[in-house]
């Protein structure tokens, strides 16, 4: 297959894949997105194999690694991402994959926090942060569930 019909063919699979999400059809969804990755990763490899260069090889990269991170895959998600960053991606695209990592390592701390406590204790805290970071904040509070008072 050609670097353009293996991402189609994940592409294809990843829009499946968020119609089954959609529909609680969650395993499913997990096993495409894994097949969709595989896809991707393949032609990114091909990329790179072919010297086909930028944005193209970070592109699809990126694009595994966002497949892999949809099926939980964190490891190998981390490996893409770090083999997009090891190249020269274009700036968007770098801080995008810088993003996405910062994404995955949320969710595997958060995995192994969940692990770490079976209690459901709660505790009030007060902090205080430059109003720059208040975007940070925000997305911490989204993804921990925080009830917050700004």
């Amino acid at each position: 297959m050609t670097i353009q019909e293996l991402h189609t063919k994940a592409m294809e699979m990843a829009d499946r894949a968020d119609d089954l999400k959609r529909q609680g059809i969650i395993d499913e969804a997990e096993q495409l997105y894994r097949q969709a990755m595989d896809n991707e990763r393949s032609a990114a490899l091909m990329a790179r194999d072919q010297h086909t260069g930028e944005p193209t090889e970070s592109v699809l990269l990126r694009s595994a690694a966002s497949l892999a991170y949809c099926a939980h895959d964190y490891r190998e998600a981390e490996r893409l991402v770090c083999l997009a960053l090891s190249g020269n991606p274009p700036g968007e695209i770098a801080d995008e994959l810088r993003s996405l990592f910062d994404s995955i390592s949320m969710e595997r701390n958060m995995a192994q926090m969940s692990i770490g406590s079976s209690s459901n204790e709660q505790e009030n805290i007060t902090i205080t942060l430059p109003i720059k970071e208040r975007n940070l904040l925000h997305v911490l509070v989204r993804k921990f569930g925080w009830a917050c008072v700004f």
